[in-house]
């Protein structure tokens, strides 16, 4: 099982890269106040990604992208609908629906590309909240 082993070290690899490659192409255009909490979350959330912890990302990656609207001021750096969409998701994994959770177990195996998916648009935004001059 993939998400219990460690990443074989081309992965990790190739995952900080995207990581870092994604945080260079948005800090080219310039950061705003930078949030202290929200750029040590972003270490966490890096370590998160490359080691393949994708819902975590989506959690941290709320709290990022919150904690740097506040301190900047910049609450619309991140596109309405975006936002909308991390909050929601982030909120659906933190609030349980009991009836209807949106994720269980078996998704560790079945879902680990959608959420992967999720976890990328997620720190996507997180660099969008940071560097907003794009």
């Amino acid at each position: 099982m993939e998400h219990l082993e460690q990443p074989d070290p081309l992965t990790w690899d190739d995952r900080r890269l995207w990581f870092e490659a994604r945080q260079q192409e948005q800090a080219r255009h310039g950061g705003s106040r930078f949030s202290e909490q929200a750029t040590a979350l972003t270490v966490e959330l890096q370590a998160c990604y490359c080691a393949g912890a994708w819902v975590a990302c989506v959690i941290l990656a709320g709290a990022i992208v919150e904690s740097q609207a506040e301190v900047s001021g910049r609450h619309e750096a991140v596109p309405a609908e975006e936002l909308l969409w991390l909050r929601g998701l982030r909120n659906r994994l933190l609030h349980e629906n009991r009836a209807e959770p949106l994720l269980t177990l078996e998704d560790h195996w079945v879902r680990r590309p959608d959420w992967e998916a999720a976890a990328r648009r997620a720190v996507s935004l997180v660099f969008l909240a940071m560097y907003p001059g794009a």
